[in-house]
């Protein structure tokens, strides 16, 4: 793990350096810095690992306002601050700017060691849960333009597709926030903490805490689960969501929403940092009046046709209205039907899995296939042998 030093002499650069590499850990860089030389040249551009620095009362404000915007662009860096500020009012605003942990200075070495000892523990429990990814992902939105149109199934499904079958890197965010139940298509195993959790902290957000957050559904899926009441929904911001979203979409490669239909300040900043927003109807004239309603919305907040992608859910060619029917209703070109398979989508609901565990060769899931397959310009994955799925590896 690497390690980088900056100290404001040659005797506690040699001090930190060998406490470091008492831990088995790399020193990638150590540094003396010049007294009132600006720490934001010092810290650009580092890799993942554990900054160690020093940092005088007289500069300790400006220090940690350049030590905030590094950990907000850059969460796989952890920082231990040394410093002569000890009042509580100092420690909150160290914490408030992503600094992991903060030791008196002079400091002594163990107290060096233990603080060195808590983030390198922090920083494998991150790791453990996939590949790194340190970056700007691309951001889904699915939303129904009628209740029970089936969003959240393929929502929740698509995304369990683009990490397990596509190697992505995938947060599932539910933001149906007075009743979503997105958890449970993916898990029926208990939820720790939700959205409501994380925004109550907002002050302190970091890679860290949303980690914290979010339930492991698989090595490369994350699902940070709507609140368990609806009133608690009410206190979420339209600020709160962006400062979340940002950080999210720089830890994955791929965040998947799934929208209420109700608009609100909530969801309108998510529809507007969305890529993408997959409308989601069934092939119903009440549905689709309600779709064009939608769309009529969207096209006056500045959303073009290429951001909005129909797809038509529960499709049956020999009904009433045809895809060309449909597109006229709406005024919208379809982007992808899905086959009706009721029987094979209650069972995975009812189970709490992914519809990939029980029905690999189901139609749903080669629709969600060839969708995601143009979505990330990346191939359709290779069929599955019977023993690959049983131990859940890629063929």
């Amino acid at each position: 793990m690497n390690t980088y030093l900056l100290a404001s002499d040659a005797a506690m650069v040699e001090l930190l350096r060998t406490t470091v590499q008492s831990l088995s850990l790399t020193v990638k860089s150590s540094l003396v810095r010049e007294p009132r030389k600006s720490l934001l040249p010092l810290v650009k551009n580092l890799e993942p690992g554990i900054l160690l620095v020093c940092s005088s009362q007289s500069q300790l404000t400006e220090d940690l306002k350049v030590l905030e915007s590094m950990t907000w662009s850059n969460p796989q860096v952890s920082v231990i601050l040394i410093s002569e500020a000890d009042s509580k009012e100092d420690l909150v605003l160290a914490m408030r700017s992503g600094v992991r942990e903060v030791v008196a200075s002079p400091p002594s070495q163990d107290e060096l060691i233990a603080a060195l000892r808590r983030v390198m523990t922090h920083y494998q429990k991150t790791q453990g849960q996939g590949d790194a990814y340190v970056g700007h992902g691309q951001i889904l939105a699915f939303i129904s333009c009628k209740g029970g149109c089936g969003a959240t199934f393929l929502a929740t499904n698509m995304a369990y597709l683009m990490a397990d079958q596509f190697n992505r890197r995938c947060a599932f965010i539910d933001l149906d926030l007075q009743y979503g139940d997105a958890s449970y298509y993916l898990s029926h195993d208990e939820n720790k903490n939700n959205i409501s959790d994380l925004t109550q902290q907002i002050d302190r957000l970091d890679a860290q805490l949303l980690s914290s957050c979010m339930q492991s559904i698989s090595p490369r899926l994350n699902l940070l689960a709507a609140p368990d009441e609806p009133g608690v929904a009410l206190a979420i911001t339209a600020n709160q969501l962006e400062q979340v979203l940002t950080l999210a979409n720089r830890m994955h490669e791929i965040v998947v929403l799934d929208l209420d239909s109700t608009i609100d300040a909530v969801t309108l900043k998510a529809l507007d940092m969305a890529d993408v927003v997959y409308l989601v109807i069934e092939g119903s004239l009440p549905v689709a009046r309600n779709a064009k309603r939608i769309v009529k919305l969207f096209r006056s907040l500045g959303y073009g046709d290429e951001k909005l992608r129909l797809v038509v859910n529960k499709y049956q060619p020999d009904e009433l209205l045809d895809v060309p029917t449909i597109e006229q209703a709406v005024g919208l070109k379809v982007h992808r039907t899905i086959p009706n398979q009721v029987h094979a989508v209650t069972e995975a609901f009812n189970l709490g899995k992914p519809l990939e565990l029980l029905h690999p060769q189901n139609g749903v899931l080669k629709a969600l296939r060839e969708m995601t397959s143009v979505l990330l310009h990346a191939p359709l994955p290779k069929p599955r042998g019977w023993i690959d799925r049983l131990i859940g590896k890629a063929a």
